[in-house]
């Protein structure tokens, strides 16, 4: 150990130069990330040594990924097709380029329900994994071996054993019990990890922090659909040290299942190494129409499936925020746990706010994480000398991941608003086209805000230097956040 120790004491610095030879030369950052990371490694070698193992990219990993990602940018030309709608032409070329980009359609037979409580939210995904005739797919970030987890797990033992094909993919650095996956699998149900940690025992051990698939996905039957920031764990029903948990989910009743199948089927073909062809038929056309009978109507219609991740060729879930934020005329309504926008973004947030359109902006009042905390604080500071509203929830932690604009068109799922989740993490979210799903939650908003706490400029403005100091420090920290 001592030897090892003078080793690595001795010879520090000519790695950390091996490291900015390959962060310069073979791989393809932004140039802020590469900055970032040669002042980090040449300045702080030992900090910046045991970053890099924890932050950096993996090279093995960037191959695989690659090579799906080419195979699904391949098979989804042969689908591509933009569907023109008169009430949709105002939102046609962020449609065109979502669908060239991550290779979802718009799709139009749709109805939407939704959930800001993680109780109702898995009452209602249990209640249709019991339902189940033919298959479940599910991808979460975590899935814990506690109340909520268990109690889920039953219902997929149970479920295979009665000839439903399931499948389960939980991340390798995320919560997970390799006990419940032996179990899962003892009964029947397909698993697979992430991008596991070479050490099997012990998750923490995961030297990547990068390429983490942050997506929160159930699939039933190929007809239903759950998205949301919910993950599987007793936490997200308020029983957590945060208390009470406040989220956004939606059940999809629709073609857009076929989309989200697509891109379950992505990961899969990731983890296990297979290339599953998926047939592009909706059968339940008839199954939604009578059910939009039944609804009236209401919160149903357009829904385009947005994916990204570290190796696709353009951050889409990025660029379609920054698209969105572009357009936006009348107003924008963002919530997020982490608000680290880069550049572009908040450079456009102030362009829209100097433009006139009114910006609204809801983050936590109590902290996480401790670095994403005061990185928050920092961002939203600068928004308010530009007439940007911004509001810290008091009613627990909000965790919903947001953006509304014009009572036209909103986006949700698993993507936070920060640098991890529009360059590193695979995530998913969905564009929903209607204005009767816009304006619910605009109403949901406005219910939130009865919640919350408005950050005045006055008030900001006399934080204390300490506090000055904390918020600059964890700055320099926001493009590995």
């Amino acid at each position: 150990m001592e030897i090892l120790f003078n080793f690595f004491r001795d010879y520090i610095v000519f790695i950390n130069i091996i490291f900015v030879v390959i962060i310069v030369l073979l791989e393809r950052r932004n140039p802020l990330f590469t900055l970032f990371w040669i002042v980090l490694l040449v300045l702080a070698p030992y900090v910046g040594f045991i970053a890099y193992l924890f932050f950096g990219l993996s090279f093995r990993k960037k191959r695989v990924v690659n090579e799906y990602y080419k195979w699904k940018f391949l098979y989804s030309r042969e689908i591509l097709g933009f569907s023109q709608h008169k009430e949709l032409m105002r939102w046609e070329q962020l449609i065109s380029y979502v669908e060239v980009s991550s290779k979802n359609k718009l799709t139009s037979l749709n109805i939407t329900d939704i959930f800001i409580d993680g109780n109702k939210f898995f009452d209602s995904v249990i209640n249709d994994l019991m339902e189940a005739k033919e298959s479940i797919a599910m991808e979460y970030f975590i899935f814990r071996n506690d109340e909520l987890g268990k109690k889920i797990a039953d219902v997929l033992k149970r479920k295979a054993q009665e000839g439903v094909e399931v499948r389960v993919i939980v991340d390798g650095a995320g919560g997970y019990s390799r006990k419940m996956l032996r179990e899962l699998n003892h009964f029947g149900v397909k698993t697979g990890i992430f991008f596991p940690s070479h050490f099997p025992f012990f998750k923490i051990a995961n030297l990547r922090a990068n390429y983490r698939d942050h997506r929160k996905l159930c699939l039933i039957d190929k007809k239903l659909g759950y998205i949301s920031g919910f993950n599987i764990g007793d936490e997200y029903l308020g029983k957590g040290r945060l208390g009470y948990w406040r989220d956004t989910g939606l059940r999809i009743f629709g073609e857009a299942c076929l989309e989200l199948e697509q891109e379950f089927y992505f990961s899969w073909n990731i983890v296990k190494n297979e290339k599953i062809l998926l047939k592009k038929e909706y059968k339940y056309n008839k199954e939604v129409l009578e059910k939009l009978i039944e609804t009236k109507g209401r919160h149903t219609g357009h829904i385009q499936v947005v994916s990204s991740g570290p190796n696709y060729q353009f951050r889409t879930i990025r660029d379609n925020a920054l698209k969105l934020i572009m357009e936006a005329q009348k107003y924008i309504y963002i919530q997020t746990p982490y608000f680290v926008p880069d550049d572009s973004i908040l450079d456009a947030l102030k362009i829209a706010a100097l433009s006139g359109v009114k910006i609204k902006i809801m983050i936590p009042s109590k902290p996480d994480h401790f670095f994403i905390y005061w990185v928050n604080q920092y961002f939203v500071g600068e928004l308010l000398d530009f007439g940007v509203e911004v509001y810290k929830y008091n009613n627990g932690f909000i965790h919903s991941k947001l953006i509304i604009v014009d009572d036209e068109v909103i986006t949700t799922g698993t993507a936070n608003f920060d640098y991890r989740s529009f360059y590193q993490n695979f995530e998913i979210n969905v564009n929903i086209y209607e204005k009767d799903v816009a304006t619910t939650f605009r109403e949901i908003f406005h219910e939130d805000i009865k919640l919350s706490s408005k950050l005045l400029r006055n008030e900001y403005s006399k934080r204390g230097y300490y506090i000055k100091f904390k918020e600059s420090v964890c700055r320099l920290l926001a493009p590995i956040m």
